[in-house]
């Protein structure tokens, strides 16, 4: 016989022999799947235990190893006997151990969710630690989510904030809101729990809609909703509370600074600066870290308040030694009216506070008639001095040469009601006389 005939038939015969090693291991470990099945049926432990321990010897026989484990707790897990289910998927390798823990978490949510009240907290709890141990906590926490939402209980949003369910959660929000009533705060409160700035947006605009003034503001601040707070900013200046407007829209500078968003604080502070508004502008552009930009608008609110000097100074430090010039040599003209300024401003000073009282229900801010009846008959003394300040303002502002001089003073004086109302808005001459100026046109 030749060598490769010799080395064909050696090949065969360790084929054949490994054919029968396979045959023999099957059928050990179908006998233990066998033994398995009537160990299961047993109703006495002892018994039952006893031929557990065969079906493994015959596993272990048919070449299994810790994969044995996992049909052993399949089999306790279709009895419900958890707890052999669980100390058997335990002792497999990792993959089959976090699918089997799976399973058996799965089993305690039906067993939570099949009427047994009582047992339901406690079914839950297991539940989720068994889910937590397969790694599998977000997705157990979705489906016990899923569970309780079609029972229509409210526990289903903690477990889906627990799975990070967003879709459903917000669908819960939506579903609260359309429902009305008291059940839009519900929405609200559902909607903060999603922790991102369109969920902030939505809940800030239900508060606000509702009237719910300070919750909107701080549903807007939670989420940095620059729209929702300037919208409100933007109400509480037409209602001239400006420094409660000014707040917020530094509180949004906060916000905005403590997530690290400079390009945020940098916008608005231009869009605050557009709107002349300088101080302020000053204190977001230091919160977004371009303190040149700050210094530059503290010199242009140095000027539009005719701090003349100190804007001078601030104009040279910003490398804008054209506008110190400007202002040396307006200097002449500019004097008189930082006197007229504040002539302007102590009569305003003087004038009886107006006391706004805010309606619990709309959330106007409605003037206390009192206040305004003694404010009145203050303006009726000084008619005529106002009427002669706001006059000497036209006079001395139309000397001025300069376009961008003269935008900024007319910042300075535009904010007065008197001034509005005797004078053109856009060329400050005057365009109502003496004898046609009523008492309310020279309330400042």
């Amino acid at each position: 016989m030749s060598k490769k005939t010799m080395s064909i038939a050696a090949c065969i015969v360790m084929m054949l022999a490994c054919c029968v090693q396979l045959n023999a291991q099957n059928k050990d470990i179908d006998k233990g799947k066998e033994t398995l099945t009537k160990a299961m049926e047993q109703k006495d432990a002892a018994k039952r235990n006893e031929m557990v321990q065969k079906a493994t010897e015959s596993f272990q026989k048919g070449g299994m190893k810790r994969e044995m484990y996992a049909l052993i707790g399949d089999a306790f897990l279709d009895k419900k006997d958890y707890t052999n289910a669980q100390s058997n998927y335990s002792r497999c390798d990792k993959p089959e151990k976090k699918e089997g823990l799976k399973k058996l978490a799965e089993a305690y949510v039906e067993d939570a969710f099949s009427g047994d009240e009582k047992n339901e907290a406690k079914s839950i709890r297991k539940a989720m630690d068994l889910f937590a141990k397969a790694e599998a906590t977000k997705e157990g926490a979705r489906a016990i989510g899923d569970r309780y939402n079609e029972k229509g209980s409210p526990k289903a949003l903690e477990y889906y904030l627990i799975g990070d369910a967003q879709v459903k959660i917000e669908q819960i929000a939506k579903e609260l809101f359309e429902k009305g009533g008291d059940n839009e705060v519900k929405a609200a409160e559902t909607y903060l729990k999603l922790k991102t700035p369109e969920a902030a947006k939505k809940a800030g605009d239900i508060y606000y809609n509702r009237n719910e003034f300070q919750k909107a503001i701080d549903a807007y601040l939670s989420g940095g909703v620059a729209e929702g707070i300037q919208k409100y900013a933007d109400y509480l200046y037409a209602e001239h509370r400006d420094e409660e407007a000014d707040n917020l829209i530094v509180r949004l500078g906060d916000a905005n600074a403590e997530k690290k968003n400079d390009e945020a604080n940098e916008k608005l502070a231009a869009e605050t600066m557009k709107k002349g508004s300088y101080l302020l502008a000053s204190k977001l552009y230091d919160k977004a870290g371009n303190v040149s930009m700050g210094d530059k608008c503290r010199a242009y609110d140095a000027l539009v308040n005719f701090r003349l000097d100190e804007a001078k100074g601030l104009f040279g430090q910003t490398n804008d030694a054209a506008m110190a010039k400007l202002i040396t040599d307006n200097e002449k003209v500019l004097k008189p009216l930082q006197d007229l300024g504040e002539n302007l401003d102590a009569l305003m000073r003087n004038a009886p506070q107006v006391n706004l009282i805010v309606d619990s229900v709309t959330g106007k801010s409605v003037p206390s008639t009192s206040d305004q009846k003694m404010q009145e008959d203050y303006y009726k003394s000084v008619r005529d001095q106002i009427i002669k300040n706001v006059n000497d303002v036209s006079v001395n502002y139309n000397k001025l040469v300069d376009v961008n001089l003269k935008k900024y003073v007319k910042q300075r004086f535009i904010k007065y009601g008197a001034v509005r109302n005797i004078l053109d808005k856009e060329t400050l001459t005057i365009k109502k006389q003496k004898q046609d100026v009523k008492v309310k046109d020279v309330i400042l």
